[in-house]
């Protein structure tokens, strides 16, 4: 993470970094909405704004009336971003134990919680699994396909496969919209475009890149199943001579440009002592 603080604009340009919003996520919630017929509390959830907030507040691991902001909310919610998307995947509670840091039976005990409050996903997984295994193959909208029983047969992989599959299949779509549209996209990171402008510019460009996101997800996700839906994007803008910055890298990169003022000193010292 403490590499992205590499990240800087150029004089007179700016840079932007635009990720999809809670993007697995809402991918897992859409493609099992319409599995049964009662509503789907993992959509809900994603519609708030911040699913992994309100999956902690639903389970009883975050006071109702809290926010993001309240002391020590944002790491729970951390934590309860893991569970949602390692659970996704079949994580399992010893696995989560290690990564929470938190006793098996915390772990287990939050598997179960979203197994139960999202039991519409589990039905929808189980089912693509079995479908998927006795079919021999995997496909999405854009005809993306694998064959499973031969090239894929890992369980968690089969499970996995949809939502990263569908994901994958947004996010070419609004990478080819924003470079024929002209705009400037430094690089693809995970559910992210970089996107570089003049300083002057960049406001427009952005604009411009979170509209064709969000349509490239309505155009995928509604070609996928039935009802209109579409994904949120977050922003950051980056202008000369900041860098980007991310919390969870911060502690990291204080600590690689301390050892590399020491180092500097050190030398500079032996100049002079030679």
């Amino acid at each position: 993470m403490w590499l992205r603080f590499l990240i800087k604009p150029e004089p007179g340009k700016a840079l932007a970094y635009i990720d999809y919003s809670s993007m697995e996520f809402a991918a897992a919630a859409f493609l099992s909405h319409d599995h049964v017929s009662f509503a789907n509390p993992m959509l809900a959830a994603y519609q708030t704004g911040d699913p992994y907030l309100k999956f902690g507040k639903t389970v009883g691991q975050i006071a109702s009336d809290a926010t993001k902001k309240s002391p020590g909310v944002e790491q729970k919610r951390d934590q309860l971003k893991v569970v949602c998307l390692g659970t996704q995947y079949s994580m399992q509670a010893l696995t989560l134990s290690t990564r929470l840091g938190v006793t098996y039976l915390e772990a287990h005990e939050m598997l179960q919680l979203h197994r139960g409050l999202f039991s519409q996903y589990w039905h929808w997984s189980e089912d693509w699994l079995q479908h998927s295994l006795t079919a021999g193959v995997m496909r999405t909208v854009h005809g993306w396909q694998c064959a499973t029983g031969i090239t894929e047969f890992s369980e968690r992989s089969i499970r996995n496969w949809p939502i990263q599959s569908t994901c994958a299949d947004v996010f070419r779509l609004a990478y080819v919209w924003g470079t024929h549209h002209g705009l400037t996209l430094i690089a693809p990171v995970h559910d992210a475009v970089l996107l570089e402008a003049p300083e002057d510019r960049i406001e427009a460009d952005v604009a411009l890149m979170r509209e064709i996101m969000r349509r490239a997800s309505r155009v995928i996700f509604n070609a996928t199943a039935n009802g209109t839906f579409e994904l949120r994007t977050d922003y950051k803008i980056i202008r000369y001579p900041d860098r980007f910055t991310d919390r969870r890298g911060t502690e990291v990169w204080e600590t690689v440009l301390k050892l590399l003022a020491e180092r500097r000193e050190r030398q500079e010292s032996m100049k002079e002592a030679g």
